[in-house]
């Protein structure tokens, strides 16, 4: 027990002798002496520093005032090794060093190999002992802005993604986008490659309607071949896309046979229509219930042996004709029929439904060259007594005493499958029937 006591006095006395500040303040020498030894002795002193990036600004050159910019380079940093003042750059790093490129050279656009200049960031003198590497090669070019649009054909909808459902069609022409036009800024010789823009549905589907997207996918092209560049960007990458879809349809093409005789049977004459049909496309679904359009009304009257109608196909407001084919013909198949011409006499010719205060009278003796149709076998047992004609008052309701010409209408009793050919007028004359009291006022 007394040793420790004994120890530990010791200590105590080694503590507050003046040893202990003795040993603080010959250490504190000894540093001072390596600072001031080293600041005389060794002024200067060489440091390493790795990654120092490059400085690629142009301002105040030449190619700066000429519009020419940076491109590609082949290297981003390098590696110094630097010397100066030991109390200046003793503690230097990367960012008290500035590395540029010497651009004295550069007077137009192309690839140069181009040397570093490198300066201390503040301002102190120093020594470049090494730079690896020495130089960088650097492409320069002029940067443009070339506007791409959807009139030029230069800014287009990549759809290929979607597909039109069964009996559905897409029509890429007709894809709108908004806004129309997009603004490509870049190296002039990139620019100049890129012949188009499209604007690309990534996500696949089916559609049988109508689709309107918002996109922000977009892609370069030259010719055929995509065009990757980062040096390329655009104004907008933002559009909206609107889709149309159409239902494809085939339509049978047919007339409709008129004749003022009632009992003529419209289906003993034939007919042929060439083309039979055509394609057309809606976005209307109610076409996908129709089967056939009408082309035209054609009269007998109006048909003989070899008649031709070309008939205009028209437009629609519910569908589009996309076969190409804007005229149909229509012929008559009337093999075995032929031509008859009678006279009919006035004794032939009736007057209906003319009211009792008018008498209508034909002026007309008879009606020379009426054309018959009809099957040859059938004409053959048919004389000019057999047709008649007829007058219809009610055509003419609203005339008052006068002279005109009016329309017959031309009838073969007793025969469905014969008609006149042509139109048939008559001159006529109307009077008021004088009444019993018109005569008495008269006398």
């Amino acid at each position: 027990m007394a040793e420790k006591t004994t120890e530990k006095t010791k200590k105590t006395s080694f503590f507050k002798s003046g040893n202990f500040y003795l040993m603080l303040f010959s250490v504190f020498l000894a540093f001072v002496i390596w600072i001031i030894m080293s600041l005389t002795v060794f002024p200067e002193t060489t440091i390493t520093l790795r990654d120092v990036p490059i400085d690629f600004s142009l301002d105040g050159s030449y190619a700066d005032v000429a519009g020419i910019s940076v491109m590609k380079t082949s290297v981003d940093s390098v590696n110094l090794v630097i010397s100066g003042e030991r109390y200046l750059i003793g503690d230097y790093t990367a960012d008290d060093v500035h590395v540029g490129i010497n651009v004295d050279a550069v007077r137009a656009t192309g690839s140069y190999e181009l040397s570093l200049v490198v300066t201390s960031a503040n301002g102190d003198t120093i020594e470049v002992v090494q730079i690896e590497p020495s130089t960088v090669k650097v492409d320069f070019d002029y940067m443009v802005t070339k506007t791409y649009s959807v009139e030029d054909g230069t800014l287009v909808a990549d759809v290929s993604n979607l597909t039109a459902a069964d009996g559905y069609i897409i029509d890429e022409d007709e894809v709108l986008i908004s806004p129309s036009t997009i603004e490509l800024y870049g190296p002039q010789d990139y620019i100049d490659q890129i012949t188009s823009v499209a604007v690309k549905i990534d996500n696949a589907a089916t559609i049988q309607s109508t689709m309107t997207s918002n996109l922000n996918s977009v892609v370069f092209y030259s010719g055929n071949e995509v065009f990757e560049s980062e040096d390329v960007t655009a104004d907008n990458e933002s559009f909206e896309v609107t889709v149309p879809v159409y239902l494809l349809k085939s339509l049978d093409l047919g007339i409709t046979l008129t004749s003022s005789v009632d009992s003529f049977d419209l289906t003993s004459i034939a007919y042929n229509i060439s083309p039979s049909s055509i394609s057309v496309r809606s976005q209307n679904a109610n076409v996908s219930s129709i089967e056939s359009i009408n082309l035209d009304y054609i009269s007998v009257n109006d048909i003989t042996v070899g008649s031709v109608f070309n008939i205009t196909i028209d437009e629609s407001s519910y569908y589009e004709n996309i076969s190409g084919i804007d005229t149909a013909t229509v012929t008559f198949d009337l093999e075995g029929y032929t031509e008859k011409v009678v006279t009919i006499s006035n004794s032939q010719i009736y007057i209906v439904n003319s009211t009792d205060d008018k008498t209508v009278t034909v002026e007309q003796a008879q009606i020379q060259n009426v054309t018959l149709v009809g099957p040859a076998d059938v004409l053959e047992q048919i004389s000019s007594s057999d047709v008649i004609a007829e007058i219809d008052m009610l055509d003419y309701a609203n005339l008052n005493t006068s002279y005109t010409i009016m329309d017959l209408t031309i009838y073969v009793p007793g025969y469905d499958n014969v008609w006149s050919y042509g139109k048939y007028r008559v001159y006529v004359s109307i009077e008021n029937v004088e009444t019993t009291e018109e005569l008495e006022v008269e006398e």
